[in-house]
C-alpha cells in the first residue's frame, strides 16, 4: 500500500521549531507500523488552513490525480493541520476519494466505519470551532484598541507603527517624517480651494511623496487619502461604524479637514452612473455576438442630433468597437415578445397543472411530516433509553457519549434540514395566476409600460442569462415560459414538473405578481406556514 504524507504549519515560529519535523516523523512511524510505502512528502510552511487554495495541498491532490490508483493513503498528524474549515475538509477529501486516496490521522481514531466517520466529522467541526474562536478573539481584541485610541492595521502613508514590527500594538501611531510634514503642508494648500486634485497630485510627486512602493499616487490613492478621516485624528470601528478619538497626532485639524471634503464635493460635477437608463433598456440583457460579453450603450453625435447605439467594449473581441443601433436591437427583442407570449387559455391551462401538482405535493407533505414526527418520538424515546443505561452503569462513559452524539445528530438533521419546504396554499396561487394572465398575453405592452428598474427585473425572469444580438430566438427562457413553451408542444399530462422545477415556477408566478403590482397591499403570502403541530 503506498501512501503521501501532509504536514503544514502556520506561523513563523512553527517553522523555525520542531512542529513539522514532529509531525513528519509521527506520520513516518504510522506508516511504518501499517506497511505504508510513503511516496512523498508535502511540507506547507507559514500558510493558514481557512482555505483550501494552499501551494503544496493543490501539488499533492495534482499528484494524486496523476498517479490515480498508485496512492491509497493521505497521512496527516492531526485533522486540524489539514483544514480548519468544515467545507473545505469533505470537499478536499471528496476530491482525493475520486483518486482513491483514503485520509489518515496518525493520532485520531477516525475509520470509515459509523463511529470513524462521526468522530471524523467532530474533529473537522471542532477544527473549525477553534479557528473562529481565534478569528473572533482576533475582532474582538481590534475593536478593543481602536476604542482604546490605537489603530490595530497598518497606518496609512505619513505614519508608522511605534512598535517593532510583528509586535502587537500598545501605543499610537506616530508621525513618519518627512512624508508627514509635506503630506500636512498639502492638506493646508488643498483646504485654499486654489488648486484641482490633479494638480495637488503633480504637487505630491514633484516634492517626493510616494506610495509604499516608491511610485508616484494613483488618483484613486489621492481620493482615499483625503477622505480618510484617519487624519482628523478620528478612528472608525469597520464592524459597527462607530467613531473614536484616536490617540495619534492628527494631521489636520477638522475644520481643515471638513473645508478639503467641501471643495471636492464642489468640484466633483461628473454626473452619477445610471444603470437603468431609459435610453439603454437592455443593457446588461444584450450580449456581443463574438465574445458574449455584455454590450454597453452610448450615444453617438451626428447631423441630425444623438444616436444611441449598444457597443462591445471588449478590446480582445472582434467586434470590439462595432455599434448596434439601439432602434434595431429593441425591435429585435419587442418582436420575440410577440412570438412567445402565451395565450391566456394556455395560461390558465398550465395554471391548473400546477394547482394539481400543489394538491398533490400538499398530502405528500402531511404524509412526510407525519412520517418525521414518529421518527423524532423514537429519537425521544432512545435518547432516554440511553441516558437510563448509563445512570444504571450499563454502558461506559465513552459509549454514552458516542451514542448520544449520534442521536442529536439525527434529531439535528431532523429539526434543520429534513422536514419538507412550506407547502401551497391553492387559492392563493390561483389568484396569482389570475394576476399575471393578462400582462403575460401581452408581453411587449406590459415590457413597454414597466418602468426602467422593474423593466431589468421583468428581463431577468424572461431571459436569466440575457440573449445575444440576432440570434435571440436562441437564448434560455426562464422555467416559467419554458413550461409554456412545453405545454404548447405536448398534450397537458405529459408535462413534467418535478418538485425542484415546480418550487421555481411557484416562485417565478410570485415573482411576476409583484412586479406587475408593485403599488398593491400585501397579500396572505403564496407559500403556507408549515404546520407541525398536531391535529394540523
Amino acid at each position: 500500500m503506498n501512501g503521501v504524507i501532509y504536514c503544514r504549519v502556520s506561523s513563523k515560529e512553527q517553522i523555525q521549531g520542531t512542529s513539522l519535523e514532529s509531525q513528519e516523523v509521527a506520520c513516518r512511524e504510522y506508516a511504518k507500523q501499517q506497511s505504508i510505502s510513503v511516496l512523498r512528502t508535502f511540507i506547507e510552511r507559514g500558510e493558514s488552513a481557512k482555505f483550501a487554495d494552499r501551494t503544496q495541498l493543490l501539488e499533492l491532490i495534482d499528484f494524486c490525480k496523476q498517479n490515480k490508483g498508485q496512492v491509497q493513503r493521505l497521512l496527516v498528524w492531526k485533522l486540524d493541520r489539514f483544514s480548519r474549515n468544515v467545507g473545505d475538509h469533505f470537499s478536499v477529501k471528496a476530491a482525493l476519494g475520486k483518486y482513491g486516496v483514503r485520509i489518515l490521522s496518525v493520532t485520531e481514531p477516525i475509520d470509515t466505519n459509523p463511529e470513524g466517520k462521526l468522530m471524523e466529522t467532530i474533529l473537522a467541526g471542532f477544527a473549525q470551532f477553534d479557528n473562529d474562536i481565534r478569528a473572533m478573539r482576533t475582532v474582538q481584541g481590534m475593536r478593543r484598541k481602536i476604542q482604546e485610541g490605537i489603530f490595530p492595521f497598518k497606518p496609512p502613508l505619513g505614519y508608522e507603527s511605534a512598535n517593532d514590527q510583528g509586535e502587537k500594538k500598545i501605543e499610537p501611531d506616530r508621525p513618519k517624517q518627512p512624508t508627514f510634514g509635506l503630506l500636512q503642508k498639502v492638506w493646508k494648500e488643498f483646504a485654499t480651494g486654489a488648486y484641482t486634485k490633479a494638480e495637488i497630485r503633480r504637487l505630491m510627486a514633484k516634492r517626493g511623496i510616494v506610495d509604499r512602493e516608491g511610485k508616484p499616487l494613483a488618483p484613486s490613492s489621492i481620493d482615499g487619502l483625503f477622505s480618510n478621516v484617519y487624519y482628523r485624528g478620528t478612528l472608525i470601528d469597520p464592524w459597527s461604524g462607530e467613531e473614536y478619538e484616536g490617540r495619534h497626532i492628527p494631521m489636520v485639524s477638522r475644520a481643515e479637514f471638513a473645508r478639503v471634503q467641501e471643495i471636492i464635493g464642489k468640484r466633483n460635477r461628473s454626473l452619477p452612473h445610471h444603470k437603468n437608463r431609459p435610453e439603454f433598456p437592455l443593457r446588461g440583457l444584450v450580449r456581443c455576438p463574438g465574445c458574449s460579453h455584455y454590450l454597453t450603450g452610448s450615444f453617438s453625435r451626428g447631423r441630425g442630433g444623438r444616436y444611441g447605439y449598444y457597443r462591445c467594449n471588449n478590446k480582445g473581441c472582434e467586434h470590439s468597437g462595432t455599434s448596434v443601433p439601439v432602434n434595431a436591437v429593441h425591435d429585435e427583442f419587442a418582436g420575440f415578445l410577440s412570438e412567445i407570449a402565451p395565450k391566456p387559455l394556455l395560461i390558465e391551462k398550465v395554471g391548473e397543472l400546477i394547482l394539481q401538482h400543489a394538491d398533490e405535493r400538499r398530502a405528500e407533505l402531511s404524509t412526510k411530516r407525519e412520517r418525521l414526527r414518529v421518527l423524532q418520538t423514537k429519537l425521544r424515546t432512545e435518547t432516554q433509553e440511553l441516558i437510563r443505561m448509563r445512570a444504571q452503569g450499563l454502558i461506559t462513559d465513552q459509549e454514552f457519549l458516542v451514542q448520544k452524539s449520534m442521536l442529536s445528530k439525527r434529531g439535528n438533521a431532523l429539526e434543520a434540514g429534513h422536514w419538507p419546504a412550506d407547502a401551497v396554499n391553492p387559492a392563493i396561487l390561483r389568484n396569482r395566476v389570475h394576476e399575471i394572465t393578462k400582462p403575460l398575453s401581452d408581453l411587449r405592452e406590459t415590457w413597454t409600460a414597466l418602468e426602467p428598474s422593474r423593466q431589468q427585473r421583468f428581463q431577468r425572469l424572461l431571459l436569466p442569462v440575457g440573449f445575444v444580438v440576432g440570434r435571440i430566438g436562441t437564448a434560455d427562457l426562464g422555467l416559467l415560459f419554458s413550461a409554456f413553451g412545453a405545454f404548447r408542444s405536448r398534450n397537458a399530462g405529459e408535462v413534467a414538473c418535478t418538485v425542484k422545477t415546480w418550487n421555481q415556477i411557484l416562485q417565478e408566478i410570485t415573482d411576476f405578481a409583484d412586479l406587475l403590482r408593485p403599488h398593491r397591499e400585501a397579500d396572505e403570502d403564496l407559500i403556507g406556514a408549515v404546520r407541525r403541530d398536531d391535529g394540523e
